[in-house]
């Protein structure tokens, strides 16, 4: 199987107005009779294919030790609590609720051992007692739906009916009605573009699933009101399955996308066309790609750069008919699976139980994932390696993008790279979301959310254009390696005739090297080219070349024209003391005056 890149047809779209074309759905959404219990991801038949699997299967076996590692540790853990620690969110309580309810109710299911299950009953009950949800930021309510929905389904057979009747209540009064109310006063989530809408319409969505025996006329408006909302979020996968907010929100959005359609499946074997949203059969892709040979994230916006396992791919395997998607996850899963102690893992770690693909195997060479893609879509992405198999392979993922995006950055043309299992040029990140207007009118005041902070221009001291759209014009491979064009002249329209950042990567395995070559026309500005890197920085005495020192290794960054500039390091301290101040993170720049004609060329080339 090959994933062939993406070539010059050019299709930007705009996060705010895009959307999928989806028959409307039935307010009937619902089987005259509901399926019994358990019905959500893994029924009692999923249940036995399972154990029958694991038998045989090691990786699946490893999985199921896992998990039941990570749940003999919550069994002296207390209850979730209320609490809001940031004065806003209660998002920490909720994914940890579905992490202890998921863990414990797996176990319980695969052990029948009653510890468990009571364990996650009490977790239940203890956040049904909680005021509220937190309905004024809905991702949490969304999310404790999830819990709660998952935990009464998995383990309604031994629940009594005092408390089926308390855990339907809170599904009901914390979560439903809360929802439903958004619903009907037209919530901006409800109908939006970014990774809100996925999880909170799928969060209400499970909980409706669970309860619609006992509530169906609730369940019935639930389903059908999220499903209307949910084309807006799915519109960002077009054309070919990028996500806008990076790879660690894929992570997020995708996760829950899958959630929904899958519990869906399981419920009413329909997951009412979502499926069938442009992009998301392809998504998949995206992530794979979008993982460096470091392991590390191309963390744009403001993902995280952290890349653990993730269910979700096993779902999109099963979903899409992929197999090449469940081998490269069970590859990642074998960490997992071979411990012997409770590991740190994603709150939906017992979807890999659940959703476990014995199918697929490592590609043969001819079938090898594509060396260099292209992701168009909201933000332009693009990912090139110089080879799949080497662990030292040199990897460059670099976006054009679109500063207007669901958190993104002024990163236009920004860039991270890899080589020998390390990352050399780095995304510092995200800041703190809750300082002052972080979403809104100050965003562009805070350090790391600029240009100034990424690896790409500074023109003239100024911001890029902060309503920038900058497509990657081409993609082409050379004979020997590959060649991409930025045409970023849209973040510097103010300074500038014409600005195009070229990329390119000569030769194969851990001796590639990659050249970044801007070409600006029609300034009359000074320029800043400059890279972060969180390695040890020496510079050349003549000032035209550095080494990048870093665990034992070494880059080495020329200058290869203009012919008189040298570089220097310049500040990465941000201007106000709530902002992250950035301690371990270094910036090596070039300041260019243009010529007498306003042109400027700047090349540099990494080698490992």
């Amino acid at each position: 199987m090959r994933f062939r890149p993406a070539l010059i047809l050019l299709l930007v779209l705009s996060i705010f107005s895009s959307a999928v074309n989806v028959a409307p759905v039935s307010a009937d959404v619902l089987p005259e009779t509901m399926k019994p219990h358990p019905r959500l991801f893994m029924t009692a038949a999923d249940q036995a294919r399972i154990e029958k699997l694991a038998e045989t299967d090691e990786t699946l076996a490893g999985l199921i030790r896992q998990n039941m590692l990570r749940a003999d540790r919550m069994l002296d853990e207390p209850p979730s609590w209320y609490e809001i620690p940031d004065g806003k969110r209660l998002l920490g309580q909720s994914r940890r609720s579905i992490e202890r309810t998921s863990t414990l109710a797996m176990a319980y299911r695969l052990t029948g051992e009653r510890k468990y299950a009571d364990k996650a009953i009490e977790e239940m009950l203890a956040v049904g007692k909680f005021k509220d949800w937190n309905p004024s930021h809905f991702l949490d309510v969304a999310e404790m739906t999830t819990a709660v929905a998952i935990g009464y389904d998995w383990l309604y057979d031994i629940l009594t009916d005092e408390q089926r009747k308390e855990i339907r209540r809170s599904i009901v009064e914390l979560g439903l009605l809360p929802g439903k109310r958004c619903y009907e006063k037209g919530g901006w989530w409800t109908s939006g573009h970014n990774n809100w809408n996925q999880v909170c319409n799928g969060g209400l969505t499970l909980g409706a699933l669970a309860i619609a025996e006992d509530e169906r006329e609730l369940a019935e408006y639930t389903i059908t009101a999220a499903r209307k909302g949910m084309p807006n979020g799915l519109s960002v996968y077009k054309p070919d399955g990028a996500y806008p907010e990076g790879p660690g929100y894929w992570n997020y959005g995708t996760g829950y996308t899958v959630l929904t359609m899958m519990g869906l499946r399981s419920a009413i074997d329909d997951d009412l066309g979502i499926s069938k949203a442009e992009g998301l059969d392809r998504t998949g892709d995206y992530f794979i790609h979008m993982i460096g040979s470091s392991g590390i994230y191309f963390n744009y916006a403001d993902c995280g750069s952290g890349s653990g396992v993730s269910s979700t791919m096993f779902g999109l395997a099963r979903i899409y008919d992929k197999p090449f998607y469940s081998w490269w996850h069970r590859e990642r899963a074998q960490r997992y699976a071979q411990a012997t102690t409770a590991m740190k893992a994603d709150r939906f770690f017992p979807m890999e139980i659940c959703w476990y693909d014995p199918r697929g195997e490592e590609p043969s060479a001819d079938q090898q994932l594509a060396t260099g893609v292209r992701f168009r879509g909201v933000q332009d992405v693009a990912a090139i390696r110089s080879d799949w198999e080497d662990p030292d392979a040199v990897f460059l993922g670099i976006k054009g993008g679109n500063n207007r995006a669901s958190h993104g950055h002024l990163d236009v043309g920004s860039f991270v790279l890899d080589a020998k299992g390390i990352r050399w040029v780095v995304d510092m990140g995200a800041d703190n979301y809750n300082m002052p207007s972080y979403f809104g009118s100050k965003r562009w005041t805070y350090y790391r959310l600029t240009n100034y902070s990424h690896s790409t221009l500074t023109i003239g001291g100024k911001l890029q254009n902060t309503s920038a759209v900058a497509p990657i014009t081409r993609l082409e491979e050379q004979a020997d390696g590959w060649e991409l064009d930025i045409d970023m002249t849209p973040a510097y329209e103010e300074s500038v005739e014409s600005a195009v950042r070229r990329a390119s990567m000569r030769g194969k395995g851990d001796s590639a090297t990659v050249t970044i070559r801007d070409t600006i026309k029609g300034v009359k500005e000074e320029v800043r080219w400059a890279f972060v890197t969180s390695a040890k920085v020496e510079i050349a005495q003549d000032g035209r070349s550095l080494t990048l020192l870093k665990e034992d290794e070494e880059m080495t960054v020329k200058i290869d024209a203009p012919a008189d500039a040298r570089f220097e390091m310049v500040s990465t301290k941000p201007p106000l003391e709530i902002e992250r101040q950035n301690e371990g993170y270094r910036m090596p720049a070039v300041f260019v005056d243009p010529d007498g004609d306003g042109n400027v060329e700047i090349s540099v080339t990494f080698t490992p």
